[in-house]
């Protein structure tokens, strides 16, 4: 994941799903999706 994406996620100027459709999301696994942990602030 590029710096962009995640401050994007931390901040809520994008959601996990659409940075994972995008491609900004390289993630895998029953642990992958953190979408209830973002946005951060």
């Amino acid at each position: 994941m590029s710096p962009q994406t995640w401050m994007e996620l931390a901040t809520g100027l994008s959601t996990w799903q659409e940075a994972y459709a995008a491609g900004g999301i390289s993630a895998s696994g029953t642990r992958a999706d953190l979408s209830g942990l973002v946005p951060l602030i």
